[in-house]
């Protein structure tokens, strides 16, 4: 049995935590996008419904 590589295992590790974050805050700052749309979206149409009225 070889020794193990622990640069190895904690670059993989810390490789595996960077992508994590990355990923959830790429899922964070889109949501946060999204939201900011379809509420400007709703204001506008509100709007135009309180004119059309």
């Amino acid at each position: 049995m070889e020794p193990i590589n622990w640069g190895q295992a904690w670059s993989i590790v810390g490789g595996g935590l960077l992508t994590t974050f990355v990923i959830m805050t790429l899922l964070a700052v889109i949501t946060n996008l999204l939201g900011k749309l379809f509420v400007s979206l709703e204001k506008r149409k509100e709007a135009q419904g309180g004119e059309a009225k």
